[in-house]
């Protein structure tokens, strides 16, 4: 009988949690538009602070980069998805706005810091109208 209890509150402890973690979970909507990976260091090799995915909700909005311990010092996109992100084009940005050192970013090219800046603070994915569905 102990056992049955005891297996019982096991159990409704894991669905309150899977509850909650849930309700963390951020919404994304749409087709999956890119993947980039982004650094702590120059290289694309060290301080890897993981990777980023990129639905077709982030189009034509300007992000910042979150949870990441510091500065981002580069950065490399992984893949853009076809045909889901054909007309799409990634671009990287030394402010936190989208406003100031915008780089267009290849598939597989490792985005090292320009010499005037200290961290790379914000991207975007523009798709013309249409291009991302």
């Amino acid at each position: 009988m102990q056992l049955t209890s005891t297996v019982a509150l096991a159990a409704s402890l894991l669905l309150a949690g899977a509850s909650t973690a849930a309700a963390a979970v951020l919404p994304r909507d749409g087709a999956r538009l890119a993947q980039f990976r982004v650094f702590g260091a120059s290289g694309c090799k060290d301080l890897n602070y993981g990777f980023y995915t990129v639905d077709e909700s982030d189009a034509n909005t300007c992000k910042t980069f979150v949870n990441v311990p510091t500065a981002v010092k580069s950065l490399n996109l992984e893949a853009m998805n076809s045909p889901a992100a054909n007309g799409c084009s990634f671009f990287i940005y030394t402010s936190e706005d989208c406003g100031a050192g915008r780089r267009s970013i290849p598939v597989q090219s490792c985005q090292e810091l320009p010499a005037d800046a200290s961290e790379w603070g914000s991207w975007q994915i523009f798709c013309p109208s249409g291009a991302a569905a």
